[in-house]
């Protein structure tokens, strides 16, 4: 690959400068190193998840929209790549004193190559486009994954939701039989009543939840009666394939796109430029007037005296500036992008591994081990129903932190062009050709 110095007008030559030295920074990541292998999880629950991930993106309208625009620019690179001028054919026959007839063949000449800057422009535009396509699938996957982490977690929600509705129902039912016995007092009932209508409270807003959850991913992938498939249960760590953060950014196809609506920006320039140069048509003519045979060659010559066309050369050259600039602020924003990504997604790997190893064992023991106490009576009603709903709340509060880790997971998998790996490249292939 070429890289092309930046056609240099004013105050683009700064900009221009910059935008050389990071196209080349990507030629050289290109040439160097792409993305380093990662080893694929093939446990059956990704095995699963990656064939349900395909098959849903693939078929998702804005992908196979993404996938016409592609075949629609490829076209659009056929047409540009074709002769700006067709030839002229004129004939000519008079019937009067003399009888005389003509034929006349006339060709205007692409003097200054406008042909050829229109077919980079379109191949620059066409480069995008799929840049464009590989963006699009990979955002929709990251909906999908984060639908199924909403879906997951308001399920287990919901499920922890109707645990706690019937331990307070139960606890509700028996505190009224110890009230009725003369075991209680009237607050420690209250307190049992009112941790029920909580609980019940609870559990329609779970259910709730749930069921947009579950909409969310009925919209997105078009199936009502879809058996969605489980995430993963053990997550990569990020710093441990980690790789220098600039070299990633230049090689995501956001930043390619872009780059190549720059290049397409800058032919841009040569195209309005042609609109300027002189163009001549070369004609010949042939024919006969009576016994005479006639031969005529004719050179005309646009004369860009009232027009020059410098303007639109000037407002390309501008269209340019902003390209380069836009793209600039582009990287800095996907940059900014990753190295967030990166770290929620570790530190929500972190509190996850920790609460398994310290806690998540320990408290659905807890619950049972609370009832058994309180039932024995040797824990009071009110110290039951506070350890009870704090014991709830923490379990409730690991299923959000599992949520949270799993759509950190996704971000983080967008943001280092690591959810390729979860999207099977032959597929791609098959449908940009089809």
């Amino acid at each position: 690959m070429i890289i092309k110095p930046c056609f240099k007008r004013g105050q683009a030559l700064f900009v221009c400068l910059v935008m050389t030295t990071l196209m080349t920074n990507v030629v050289n990541a290109e040439t160097v190193n792409s993305h380093p292998v990662v080893k694929p999880d093939v446990s059956r629950t990704s095995i699963v998840l990656q064939r349900w991930l395909n098959k849903n993106v693939n078929n998702h309208p804005s992908v196979l929209a993404a996938n016409a625009a592609v075949d629609s620019a490829g076209f659009q690179q056929i047409a540009a790549d074709k002769a700006l001028y067709n030839p002229e054919l004129e004939l000519d026959a008079e019937t009067a004193e003399t009888d005389s007839a003509y034929i006349g063949l006339s060709q205007t000449i692409d003097w200054g190559d406008t042909r050829g800057a229109r077919t980079a422009m379109a191949g620059s535009q066409h480069s995008a486009v799929q840049y464009e396509f590989e963006v699009t699938r990979r955002e929709i996957a990251a909906a999908f994954l984060n639908g199924l982490s909403g879906y997951h977690t308001s399920m287990a929600l919901k499920e922890l939701a109707g645990q706690g509705y019937t331990l307070m129902r139960r606890a509700a039912k028996l505190a009224k039989q110890r009230f009725d016995a003369g075991d209680l007092n009237k607050v420690e009932v209250d307190l049992a009543n009112l941790t029920y209508a909580q609980a019940r409270f609870q559990r329609a807003d779970a259910i709730s939840q749930h069921a947009r959850a579950k909409q969310k991913l009925i919209a997105l992938s078009g199936n009502v009666n879809d058996d969605w498939p489980d995430l993963l249960s053990v997550f990569p760590d990020p710093e441990a394939q980690s790789q220098e953060i600039d070299a990633t950014v230049q090689q995501l196809p956001q930043m390619r796109a872009i780059l190549a609506r720059v290049k397409a920006a800058q032919a841009n320039i040569k195209v309005q430029a042609g609109q300027g140069t002189v163009n001549p048509t070369v004609s010949f003519r042939a024919g006969k007037e009576e016994q005479d045979t006639l031969l005529g060659l004719n050179l005309s010559i646009p004369l860009q005296v009232r027009n020059n066309f410098q303007a639109e050369v000037d407002a390309a050259n501008a269209e340019m500036i902003q390209a380069e600039r836009e793209s600039i602020d582009a990287y800095r924003k996907l940059k900014s992008r990753l190295e967030i990504a990166v770290v929620s997604y570790q530190l929500s790997r972190q509190a996850w591994l920790s609460w398994q190893e310290s806690g998540a064992d320990t408290l659905s023991e807890q619950i049972k081990l609370l009832e058994r106490l309180w039932k024995a009576g040797e824990l009071n009603t009110t110290d039951y129903l506070i350890q009870l709903n704090q014991a709830l709340v923490t379990k409730a509060s690991a299923i959000e932190q599992r949520g949270r880790m799993w759509t950190e997971w996704s971000e983080w998998l967008i943001a280092s062009g690591r959810i390729e790996h979860w999207l099977s490249s032959g597929t791609t292939t098959n449908m940009r050709n089809n």
